[in-house]
């Protein structure tokens, strides 16, 4: 019996080994990304044209627009994923459904983390590697990195405000609460590379949901309003200083700012662009001060 498990894991590993070794020599040519972070790094790559199927929140690039969508990290529809046949699925987080019917069909799942700004490199030259693009994705990765670091030299030594990062809100009315990004995100350091200070950077959850009062009592600087594709940048800003004096008291509320640009939210190959935008806006609020 121990001479027969010997052999089954004999067997096993050769098996493994020779489709590791068919995967290196025959890179995938269907890919469904759940991530629009993970399906922008997939053009980045050159490899557009491998995309069969995109998350429900995939924007960009155009061209990605008109590809089947196959749901989202909660929702995921698992009849039309598999019915696009792919031959890899990369998606940021663990996702059961979806990883336990793509093991029943032999389906490769990769899971590929955009957490932090290094998972964001990492990402890039996971993905590239996968794809069979290791030296794009080395390129992508340090042009990436080169962009944030230049950031990073523009803004060493000066002041930093206290920022609010306002993620999600009620759309209008009354504000009764809002989601805020804490530590280990890269929100979090794109705030501070581009010369602010997160409010909540001590934080003990990565996103959560502060009292008002709790805001009011830390003296943000500077209120940003990240809202991806919400429409008028000018006329939602004028909304949210109204809204935003009610909490702090007339006169007291700190200057506001709403970005609509969607690249603010996906941790991909734009966020180097992220991080420059987020620069220019606080630059111009401390001469503004």
């Amino acid at each position: 019996m121990a001479v027969a498990r010997h052999l089954g894991r004999a067997a096993a590993a050769v098996v493994l080994t020779a489709a590791v070794a068919a995967w290196a020599q025959d890179p995938p040519r269907r890919v469904v990304s759940f991530a629009p972070s993970l399906t922008e790094t997939v053009v980045e790559l050159g490899c557009g044209d491998r995309l069969v199927g995109v998350g429900d929140y995939a924007t960009w690039p155009p061209e990605v627009v008109r590809l089947p969508r196959v749901g989202g990290l909660y929702n995921p529809n698992l009849e039309k994923l598999l019915a696009l046949r792919p031959d890899l699925v990369l998606v940021p987080s663990p996702m059961a459904r979806v990883e336990a019917a793509c093991a029943n069909q032999g389906i490769r799942v990769e899971r590929v983390r955009t957490e932090t700004v290094a998972d964001v490199e990492a990402a890039m030259r996971r993905v590239a590697s996968l794809l069979g693009r290791s030296a794009e994705g080395g390129r992508l990765a340090a042009g990436l990195h080169h962009q944030l670091e230049g950031v990073r030299g523009r803004t060493k030594g000066r002041d930093r405000p206290r920022v609010l990062l306002v993620l999600d809100r009620p759309a209008s009315g009354r504000l009764r609460e809002v989601v805020t990004a804490g530590p280990r995100t890269f929100l979090d350091e794109l705030l501070q590379l581009a010369g602010g200070r997160n409010l909540f950077h001590d934080a003990p959850r990565r996103y959560f949901t502060p009292s008002l009062e709790t805001v009011v009592e830390r003296r943000p600087q500077l209120i940003l309003e990240l809202r991806p594709g919400a429409g008028d940048a000018a006329s939602l800003e004028r909304r949210a200083r109204n809204e935003w004096a009610e909490v702090f008291g007339s006169g007291k509320a700190p200057p506001v700012r709403v970005l609509t640009e969607s690249y603010l939210v996906v941790p991909g190959p734009r966020l180097g662009r992220a991080a420059q935008l987020l620069e220019t806006v606080l630059h111009s609020h401390s001469e503004a001060q």
